[in-house]
C-alpha cells in the first residue's frame, strides 16, 4: 500500500507544480512588495567620507530613540511623515571632511531663499496622502483585478495603451448597464412594434407582443403563468423574482464600484500631479543654492536625474483635471488608468517619487534646523584641519543638552586642550554633560552646527561612549561587561594607531569607570585605563566618577583636568544645583542627601550620617 500512496503524492505534487507554473506564467509571480526611502535616496554625507557611527553610541545618547523626545527630533523638527522617515539616515554616520561641513553651513544659510521661494509656489504636498496612495499603488496585491487591467503578462503591454483601457473600460461599465436596462426594453419594444405595424395600441395587443419578445427571460415566464396560479407557479415567480434582485443588486454595486474607482484614480493621479509639480519646483530651487558647492555635486547630479524624471511624469499627467460628472470624464477613463498604470508599473518613476519622498524629508529635515538657528538654539561651528600634530583643540562655548533648548538652559564651556575629570554628587549633571558634549560633537560632524554659543572643532574619526553598561544575567558580570566595552574600545585604538596610512582621531566619554567592582580595585583598575589612553596624543576623552582618589592621581597633570559641578550646600543640607562645570575636584558626597530625598527610614539615615 505504501508505493501506490506515494506515487500519489508524487503526482498531486507534480501537478500542482504545474499549475502554479502556469499561473506565474500567465499572470507573473507577485512582486508588490513595498521598497524603503533609503533604498532609493541616500543624504548627501553619504557621498564624501564618512565614518560609522556606532548603535551603541546612539543608543546611549538617545540619537534616534528616546522615551520622550530624541535628540534628533530637537535638532531637525521634522513636521511631516517624510521627514520622519529620513531620520533615521543620519543616524549611521558623520564625516571628518571640513569642506563637505562647510558646504553644509553654506546651504543653510540659503534655506531662508529656499523656503521664501517655496511660499510662492502655488502647489502644495500632502504627504499622508501622497504615502497612502503610493503605498496602493506599489502594495496592493490585487491592483491589477481591482482596476481593472490586464492580468495575463504576455498582455500586459496593453495596460500601457490608453485606447485600450477605454474601449475595456466601457465594455466593463456598459455590461452591467446593458444588464440592467434589458427589462426596460422589454417593456418598451411592444409599443415599438405596434407602432411600425401600425395596430391600434391596446392593452391585450400590448400583451400579447410583450409575452413573445420577452417568452425567454423570467418576465414573459411570470406573465404568461399569471392566467394559471397554482401554488408551484408562485414560487417559481418568486424565485425569478429573487434572481432578478439579486442581478439587480449584483449590476448596480458593480457599476457603483467602477465609479468609486474611477473617482478614486482621478482623485489620485490629481495629489500625484501636484506632489510631482511640487517636488519639481523643490528640486530647482535646491540645486540653485547647492551647486556651487563642490562636495555636494555627486548629490545634486542625483537630485537633477530624478527632477528629470519627474519632469516627465509631470508631462505624463498632464492632462489630469479634478474629478466631475461629465461625458468628457467617461472620455478621459482609459488616459487615467494608463497613468496610474504607469506610476505601478515604471521603475523610473518609482525610483523618482522613492527619492523625492527622502529629497523632501532630508529638506524639511534642514528647514527645522535652519529655524532652530533662526530662534539662536544652534549656531555654526568653525573648523580646524590638523588632526595629526595635535596643535588645535577643541573647544565649545555655551553648549547645553538639546532636549532643554527652550528651558532657558545652563550652559556650559568645554575645552578639551586637556582630557578631563568630571566630579559631583549624584543628580549634579555629570552624566548630562558628557552627553552634551559628544551629541554636539556628533551633530557639528553631520551638519556643521550644535547646541553651542561657538565651536570651534578639530573633527574626530571615531566616537566611542561608556554608558549604560547592561549587567547581564548571562555570561558577564557588570565589572566584566564595563571591561569588554573598555577593551573593544582600546582595540580600534591600538589598531587605528598602529595603521601608518590613517589619521584618525578619538573622542571618548566614560561614565563611573568600573563601577561594577570595589571601590579600591575600581580606582586601581581606572587610574591604569586613563593613564594608558592619555599616551595616546590623537584621544581625547571625558570621565565621570564618584572616586576621588582617581582624581586626585591625576591632579596637577599636563594632559588630564579635574572639574567638577556647582553645587551649593544650603544650612539645612539641601543641595542647590548650579549645573556649571568649573575646575577643581568635588569633594561633596550626595548619597544622603539622595536617600532622604527619597524619605528613607531616619534610622538608615542616622546609621549613615553618624
Amino acid at each position: 500500500m505504501t508505493q501506490p500512496i506515494g506515487v500519489f503524492e508524487t503526482i498531486k505534487t507534480q501537478y500542482q507544480e504545474y499549475v502554479t507554473a502556469i499561473q506565474d506564467e500567465l499572470f507573473g509571480v507577485n512582486k508588490n512588495v513595498e521598497s524603503k526611502i533609503e533604498d532609493h535616496f541616500h543624504l548627501p554625507i553619504t557621498y564624501t567620507k564618512t565614518h560609522d557611527l556606532s548603535p551603541i553610541v546612539s543608543a546611549d545618547l538617545e540619537l534616534a530613540t528616546s522615551e520622550n523626545t530624541s535628540m534628533y527630533e530637537c535638532y531637525f523638527q521634522p513636521k511631516h511623515e517624510f521627514a520622519k522617515r529620513v531620520l533615521p539616515l543620519w543616524n549611521k554616520q558623520y564625516t571628518s571632511n571640513t569642506a563637505y561641513l562647510d558646504d553644509s553651513q553654506a546651504i543653510l544659510k540659503q534655506m531662508g531663499y529656499y523656503k521664501k521661494t517655496m511660499e510662492d509656489n502655488p502647489c502644495t504636498m500632502n504627504c499622508d496622502e501622497i504615502s497612502r496612495i503610493w503605498k496602493d499603488v506599489k502594495t496592493n496585491t490585487n491592483f491589477l483585478d481591482k482596476y481593472g487591467y490586464v492580468e495575463w503578462n504576455s498582455l500586459r503591454y496593453l495596460n500601457q495603451s490608453e485606447s485600450f483601457l477605454e474601449v475595456l473600460s466601457m465594455a466593463n461599465l456598459c455590461s452591467p448597464v446593458l444588464s440592467l436596462s434589458i427589462p426596460f426594453f422589454i417593456f418598451f419594444i411592444p409599443f415599438l412594434i405596434l407602432k411600425l405595424q401600425g395596430v391600434p395600441i391596446t392593452f391585450d395587443a400590448y400583451m400579447d407582443v410583450l409575452k413573445t419578445i420577452a417568452r425567454h427571460h423570467f418576465i414573459g415566464k411570470t406573465l404568461s403563468s399569471l392566467s394559471e396560479l397554482t401554488l408551484d407557479r408562485v414560487i417559481y415567480i418568486f424565485f425569478s423574482l429573487g434572481l432578478y434582485a439579486l442581478q439587480v443588486y449584483q449590476n448596480t454595486t458593480s457599476c457603483l464600484r467602477f465609479y468609486k474607482n474611477t473617482k478614486y484614480v482621478n482623485d489620485a493621479l490629481v495629489h500625484m500631479k501636484n506632489y510631482v509639480n511640487y517636488s519639481i519646483h523643490s528640486m530647482e530651487t535646491y540645486l540653485q543654492i547647492a551647486t556651487h558647492c563642490e562636495s555636494h555635486r555627486e548629490f545634486c547630479a542625483d537630485v537633477e536625474l530624478h527632477r528629470q524624471r519627474l519632469v516627465t511624469l509631470r508631462g505624463e499627467l498632464s492632462r489630469i483635471t479634478p474629478f466631475s460628472n461629465t461625458l468628457g470624464k467617461l472620455g478621459d477613463i482609459g488616459y487615467m488608468l494608463k497613468c496610474f498604470y504607469e506610476l505601478h508599473a515604471n521603475p523610473d518613476y518609482e525610483t523618482a517619487i522613492y527619492f523625492s519622498m527622502g529629497f523632501e524629508g532630508y529638506i524639511n529635515n534642514l528647514g527645522g534646523v535652519f529655524e532652530n538657528i533662526s530662534s539662536g538654539a544652534l549656531n555654526y561651528a568653525s573648523f580646524s584641519p590638523s588632526i595629526v600634530d595635535g596643535s588645535q583643540n577643541t573647544i565649545l562655548k555655551g553648549q547645553y543638552y538639546p532636549s532643554l533648548k527652550d528651558e532657558n538652559p545652563v550652559k556650559n564651556d568645554c575645552t578639551l586642550d586637556k582630557n578631563i575629570i568630571l566630579s559631583a554628587p549624584n543628580k549634579a549633571g555629570k552624566t548630562t554633560m558628557l552627553k552634551t558634549t559628544a551629541i554636539n560633537i556628533i551633530l557639528t560632524q553631520q551638519l556643521g552646527c550644535g547646541f553651542y554659543r561657538s565651536c570651534d572643532l578639530v573633527p574626530y574619526t571615531h566616537i566611542h561612549s561608556y554608558l549604560n553598561i547592561p549587567d547581564t544575567s548571562g555570561r558577564d558580570s557588570l565589572f566584566q561587561a564595563e571591561s569588554r566595552r573598555c577593551k573593544d574600545i582600546l582595540d580600534i585604538i591600538q589598531k587605528e594607531s598602529e595603521n601608518p596610512n590613517t589619521k584618525s582621531r578619538h573622542f571618548c566619554i566614560f561614565d563611573e569607570l568600573f563601577s561594577g567592582t570595589n571601590p579600591e580595585e575600581a580606582t586601581k583598575a581606572g587610574h591604569a585605563f586613563l593613564q594608558y589612553l592619555s599616551n595616546y596624543k590623537n584621544v581625547d576623552f571625558m570621565l565621570t566618577t564618584h572616586y576621588l582618589s582617581i582624581c586626585k592621581k591625576f591632579r596637577g597633570s599636563d594632559i588630564v583636568a579635574n572639574y567638577k559641578m556647582g553645587v551649593r550646600v544650603l544650612d539645612t543640607g539641601s543641595f542647590v544645583y548650579t549645573y556649571k562645570m568649573k575646575p577643581g575636584i568635588s569633594a561633596i558626597k550626595g548619597a544622603v542627601r539622595v536617600l532622604k530625598d527619597m524619605d528613607y527610614p531616619a534610622e538608615i539615615l542616622n546609621m549613615l550620617s553618624g
